[in-house]
């Protein structure tokens, strides 16, 4: 299942790890926009909500399914970076919008 991960470094184990912290913070900080949004209705603050979780938890899912299942690298590489520019896109637009 993880064939992938005995081919890692020590040093690039640490750094997934890592990686997978910065992930854990981006939805965090995704949630907490959300409450942002629930509490106060500004949709502007539901758009930067989602924006964080394509920019952040996109790319860690799909990273997961590129150790667990037969995905290539090029198909994981191409939907990372379409997550991460849709994720970009929206939290522009929550922050560009006039929020009334």
């Amino acid at each position: 299942m993880f064939e992938r991960l005995q081919w890692l470094s020590a040093l690039d184990l640490a750094l997934l790890a890592t990686d997978y912290v910065t992930i854990g913070l981006g939805l965090v900080i995704s949630y907490i926009a959300y409450r942002g949004y629930r509490n106060n209705r500004n949709t502007p603050m539901l758009f930067v909500a989602a924006g964080f979780v394509l920019l952040m938890g996109g790319p860690g899912l799909l990273g997961i399914l590129f150790f667990v299942l037969p995905v290539g690298q090029t198909a994981i590489a191409i939907l990372t970076q379409a997550s991460e520019v849709a994720g970009m896109c929206s939290i522009l637009y929550g922050l560009w919008v006039d929020p009334s």
